[in-house]
């Protein structure tokens, strides 16, 4: 009997060699370094060393952010391997400064993690990107006025190869002119209005602008990269609507590939935006569109929960006050102190971006109530209970971990979310700072 076990142990000991020789086969090819016990290529590790570098020489300010360039990987690797399959590209959208993350901060992130393309809406983003070197293409998300098309156009030694949103005829006779002029062919993104959103987009219900897409194809100097539209109500309750648009839009897609003799392999079909993609697996097409979600906006219910947010908005003690039982706070005397009473003053205020409602902050890992209304660079927290153990200089985290707790934008602000992290980073661009790495 111990022969027969030894000689079946051995056949599937023969067995699991092949299978253990083709699982290292998928490993990833590039080197790996751990951060915090998890591995990441060691470009990535090196590019946000050099981040760190490069700003450690600078004494942060009082008020500053830090955007989490490591979750910014580790959502888009989620998305790639979770949400889609194989064949479904990821457009990473980061448009408006990456929604006020900072594009150069994520650009190479994003092509580090797999971005298939990148969507952009101004020129100067499209500058910025081929500054960086990346090589990842870049569709414009935005029907792009005579004036942006002609400078980024005639220019793609300034601003490279980028393919545009198309919405009417004349705005691609424009383009092929210019393709012309420069003996090439400029890509273009057909965008259907077929969502409904009345913005950029082909109405094909109107039989004059179906002759304009026929007119469009002819043209010489202009290549169809895509067929897209944009669905306004992915995320309302009853989806019936937008299945029906998803529906339409692939009828409308396939009478333009059809009737221009376009080769389907070579169209890309993409519909989805965040909400879309959780909630209407069957929008997914050839590619999906995120900015929300990978930047760590958790909108849908539908969001996996290890999603992780990207932006921490940090503040420090100034000074404290102590005002007795009954004193008013600030403009309007709308609060009236109910006790004798201990008041921090926090600079960081309207000018900021940060929510006038804000109703809590984190000091020590403990959360303190605000106090009066906000004003243009201060704001007061009540600190009573514990003032002696607070001093000027403690850290205050407005969004952000510290502790055990954590304060998000979406406690409260969930349907503006990506409105308040644009505001926060873009007017606080001077003072926005890459996360250290773990160590």
């Amino acid at each position: 009997m111990k022969i027969q076990a030894y000689w079946i142990r051995s056949f599937f000991l023969l067995l699991a060699i092949p299978l253990l020789t083709i699982s290292c086969v998928s490993e990833p090819a590039y080197p790996q370094e751990s951060a915090a016990n998890k591995a990441y290529p060691t470009a990535l590790i090196s590019h946000i060393d050099n981040w760190n570098k490069k700003q450690a020489a600078a004494r942060r300010p009082a008020t500053y952010i830090e955007i989490d360039q490591l979750a910014f990987y580790d959502n888009i690797h989620l998305v790639k391997t979770q949400l889609l399959s194989g064949s479904t590209k990821l457009m990473v959208v980061i448009k408006s400064d990456a929604y006020g993350h900072g594009l150069e901060m994520l650009g190479r992130i994003a092509e580090l993690a797999g971005a298939d393309y990148f969507g952009i809406t101004e020129n100067s983003s499209v500058k910025t990107l081929r500054d960086m070197g990346l090589n990842v293409p870049v569709v414009r998300l935005r029907l792009a006025g005579n004036d942006e098309l002609l400078s980024v156009h005639s220019n793609p030694d300034e601003y490279g190869y980028v393919e545009e949103m198309v919405g009417n005829l004349q705005m691609a006779q424009l383009l092929s002119q210019l393709g012309e002029e420069q003996n090439r062919s400029i890509k273009v993104h057909l965008n259907l209005n077929t969502g409904g959103m009345a913005r950029n987009g082909f109405d094909m219900t109107v039989p004059t602008i179906k002759e304009d897409v026929l007119s469009l194809l002819e043209l010489k100097h202009i290549q169809i990269a895509g067929i897209m539209t944009h669905f306004p109500n992915a995320d309302a309750e009853d989806l019936g609507a937008t299945q029906t648009s998803l529906e339409n839009f692939r009828q409308q897609a396939n009478w333009i590939i059809e009737n221009g003799s376009l080769n389907r392999a070579d169209v890309l079909l993409h519909v989805a935006n965040t909400s879309a993609t959780l909630r209407l697996p069957e929008a997914h097409l050839d590619m999906v569109r995120l900015g929300s979600l990978v930047l760590g906006e958790k909108l849908e219910e539908e969001a996996p929960g290890a999603i992780q947010n990207l932006m921490s908005v940090y503040s420090t003690v100034g000074q404290i006050n102590y005002y007795p039982e009954g004193s008013s706070v600030g403009y309007g005397s709308n609060v009236i102190l109910q006790r004798d009473s201990h008041l921090a003053n926090i600079p960081i205020g309207k000018v900021n971006g940060i929510p006038r409602d804000l109703m809590e902050v984190l000091i020590g890992g403990k959360r303190y109530p605000t106090v009066g209304s906000m004003s243009m660079n201060t704001m007061m927290i009540d600190i009573t209970d514990d003032w002696e153990d607070i001093d000027s200089g403690d850290r205050v985290v407005i969004f952000g971990k510290q502790g055990d707790d954590e304060i998000r934008v979406d406690e409260h602000w969930l349907s503006t979310i990506s409105d308040v992290h644009t505001f926060m980073g873009q007017l606080n661009s001077k003072a926005r700072y890459a996360k250290p790495l773990p160590n």
